[in-house]
């Protein structure tokens, strides 16, 4: 880290526009660890769009106490009128470090009016900020090897974080009663926030997997979000040896993610579509095989190592999530299996890819 710095205060600006997917908020949580521990003093103010932050709504118990504030009325457009007549935006305000985390050139040259001693920002590869990173992490695919690529400009190390999140004692008490030790368990997460685009793989090949895994002797544990409630009325039909952890309302529905967090810490392997939940199974440190259709990937993997990612392309076809075979989770759900044991304490940084033999 640079000597000379003294960072009391941080503005992180991800954009103007309202930032509510949740997995790509949990993307974001891995710039968020590096900046708290390269900056263990300063304060940090978020800005991710205009309305509601998912940091002060349904995350805020996941960032507890890492955030100091959420700007939610700060709008920048993207018109060169902005450029040329908004002078000074957030009057009044100065901070130490601002970290600028999206990619429009005009929001980053109004951004840097405001008052700061040292300005980041990857927008056209870094040609409006103060400092770079190494070339390597300067326009990385995965996105969060770019924000990443953020920290270390501004620290000047590379900041590579665990990829488990902390979860607080009292949500891990929580899974421990909905999760008893001494089964093997196998989370199985169905749904996804953006279903008309094809993400889900279908709820019937999850149903599938969860009969084989119980005829294996483990415990199927579907987790399933505000968007799939009457899902898990058909799971409790066809999969009555399934668990379904469920919020106190008895909803059947996991709508805090901390506890998920705290489930998947619990979980042998997990099974995950392109989705919020799959990420945060991916930050509970839960080994992963993440199913993806029209999404690519090598820019939305989850942030750990413990990966295995089946893609629909390389089962013929053009993204359908549907071609991808039971036969392969499986196959990748042993492989996890076998390993989670040991991959548990890997370093941070490897992922592999499942292809079709």
């Amino acid at each position: 880290m640079r000597g000379t710095d003294k960072i009391e205060s941080i503005l992180v600006y991800v954009g103007s526009n309202p930032d509510d997917a949740i997995g790509e908020n949990i993307l974001k949580l891995p710039l968020l660890r590096a900046l708290n521990a390269s900056y263990p003093a300063a304060r940090i103010s978020w800005v991710a769009g205009i309305g509601p932050c998912q940091f002060e709504g349904v995350l805020a118990h996941v960032v507890e106490g890492r955030i100091a504030e959420c700007i939610t009325d700060f709008r920048i457009d993207d018109s060169a009128g902005e450029l040329l007549f908004r002078w000074r935006p957030l009057p009044g305000r100065r901070f130490d470090l601002i970290i600028d985390a999206q990619r429009n050139m005009v929001r980053t040259l109004v951004l840097r009016r405001i008052p700061h001693r040292i300005f980041v920002s990857g927008c056209w590869r870094y040609f409006a900020s103060d400092r770079k990173p190494p070339v390597e992490l300067i326009h990385p695919r995965r996105l969060t090897d770019r924000l990443l690529g953020l920290a270390a400009a501004a620290t000047g190390d590379i900041v590579r974080p665990s990829h488990v999140w902390p979860v607080a004692q009292g949500w891990r008490d929580t899974a421990a009663r909905l999760l008893p030790a001494g089964p093997s368990y196998v989370g199985l997460a169905p749904g996804a926030g953006n279903k008309e685009k094809g993400k889900c793989w279908p709820l019937d090949r999850y149903l599938a997997l969860a009969r084989e895994q119980h005829e294996k002797g483990r415990v199927p544990v579907f987790l399933i979000g505000p968007g799939e409630k009457g899902w898990g009325e058909r799971i409790r039909r066809e999969a009555g040896y399934a668990m379904v952890p469920t919020d106190e309302d008895g909803s059947g529905v996991q709508a805090e993610p901390a506890l998920a967090m705290a489930l998947g810490q619990r979980l042998a392997v997990a099974v995950a579509n392109c989705s919020g939940i799959g990420h945060i199974l991916a930050a509970s440190g839960a080994p992963m095989v993440s199913l993806y259709g029209p999404t690519p990937p090598d820019k939305y993997a989850p942030y750990t190592p413990l990966l295995i990612t089946l893609c629909a392309q390389d089962f013929g076809g053009t993204g359908e999530i549907e071609n991808i075979p039971v036969e392969a989770v499986s196959a990748a759900v042993e492989t996890q299996h076998r390993q989670s044991a040991s991959v548990r304490t890997c370093p941070s940084g490897a992922t592999a890819r499942q292809r079709p033999q």
